[in-house]
């Protein structure tokens, strides 16, 4: 799946960094699920300090392993 995220240069830097993503899920699912990102890319406002990263989201099952 798709995904975005919105924020400063200081916070796309963090999910950037990241080869692996833990999202907390609502009670009905399991508690974490495990993503990694594929060809992120950062985009820039043109004159604001806010960025957004799109990358490509795939849940892994274990140690990084794709599902």
């Amino acid at each position: 799946m798709r995904i975005c995220f919105h924020g400063t240069a200081d916070e796309i830097s963090l999910v950037a960094g990241r080869p692996l993503l833990v999202l907390l899920t609502a009670r009905d699912l399991p508690r974490m699920r495990v993503f990694e990102l594929h060809h992120p890319r950062v985009h820039a406002h043109p004159r604001l300090e806010h960025y957004r990263l799109c990358a490509v989201m795939t849940e892994t099952i274990d140690e990084g392993r794709t599902a």
